[in-house]
């Protein structure tokens, strides 16, 4: 339990220097810097070692992957429906050979909940553990998250249940599920520019704060170069989907998000919410049951199966009575 909470713990701090290097303000940097009195040294190999473990069964296996572009031999985007408003894909980034596992939700489908440690008490659990106890069709992290094991690196709340009530100035995307006004898209990524961004946040019932990747303009807001690590994003497309996103070869980031604007996934906005061991994501669906993580230096030490345990997940649970027809006037192509 300690190994893993370090080594997110170990990552933010990473993220933290680099991006306050790529011209991150000093705000920014302070959350992750206020807990640590010292800055240890990372290593590269610290984040590329490792092991991590997927489990399958179902119809989805490796004749789904795609090319490297994203297309089968007809140029068709391949995506295996699971079940209705529920997407399963597999894209190869160019550069590297590496895997993208991407998951499509519809939010007129799905809810969106935030699993907290903070709200439901009890230890962490594994992607798999939160998806079982809160019957969850999906699952990936929902932030980074500092020393004390709970407690997210951004603002999050869901309802009444505060996690952490401070709103990070650089930190440029918000989550946000669950509107009050049934005229506001039910899942969005506000953006921090957005001039009406603060008002909006207070008509969501969830709002989790992370870094943003890719802007709605599909402007990159990481420099090149960096650390490599494994890497969960979420994602919205111009459609208003939500994407989850999970790359378990280390990249580095501004490679990640331009192969994902190169990509057939037509994304719209980006949100990074985790890095290294820690990274992981989950489908539980009839057609499809995956659980894959990030690498992680501990696989030299521990033998087996190792799954990061984690304080908070985003998770996508099937409404009971699906939304149909509705309109999406907030997003402009």
């Amino acid at each position: 339990m300690l190994i893993l909470t370090s080594a997110s713990w170990l990552t933010s701090l990473v993220l933290c220097i680099f991006c306050t290097m790529a011209g991150a303000t000093q705000d920014e940097a302070a959350l992750l810097s206020d807990a640590v009195p010292e800055v240890t040294t990372v290593t590269e190999d610290e984040e590329i070692n490792a092991i991590s473990d997927t489990a399958t069964h179902g119809s989805a296996d490796s004749q789904h992957t795609s090319g490297p572009n994203g297309r089968d031999d007809e140029r068709r985007t391949i995506w295996q429906e699971l079940e209705p408003g529920l997407h399963f894909g597999e894209f190869t980034l160019a550069k590297n050979g590496a895997q993208l596992t991407v998951l499509r939700i519809d939010p007129n489908q799905f809810d969106f909940v935030l699993c907290a440690r903070s709200e439901l008490g009890g230890a962490t659990r594994t992607l798999r553990q939160w998806g079982e106890e809160q019957n969850l069709t999906a699952a990936i992290n929902a932030s980074m998250y500092l020393p004390d094991g709970s407690t997210s690196t951004g603002y999050m709340r869901q309802g009444k249940h505060i996690n952490n009530g401070r709103l990070v100035q650089r930190f440029g995307a918000f989550f946000v599920a669950g509107p009050q006004d049934p005229m506001l898209p039910q899942a969005h990524i506000l953006e921090r520019d957005d001039p009406q961004w603060r008002t909006l946040l207070d008509k969501y019932h969830m709002v989790i704060q992370n870094y943003r990747m890719v802007s709605s303009d599909h402007r990159i807001l990481w420099s090149p170069g960096g650390p490599l690590y494994s890497i969960s994003a979420v994602a919205e497309d111009n459609e208003g989907q939500i994407l989850f996103l999970h790359c378990r070869r280390p990249v580095d980031a501004y490679s990640f998000a331009q192969h994902l604007l190169l990509l057939p996934l037509n994304v719209r906005t980006v949100m990074y919410v985790e890095g290294g061991g820690q990274a992981g994501l989950l489908v539980r669906s009839t057609a499809l049951t995956r659980e894959v993580g990030g690498l992680h230096p501990s696989g030299f030490l521990i033998t087996g199966n190792l799954r990061a345990s984690l304080p908070n997940v985003l998770g996508a649970r099937r409404k009971t009575t699906p939304l149909h027809g509705m309109e999406r006037t907030d997003i402009q192509q």
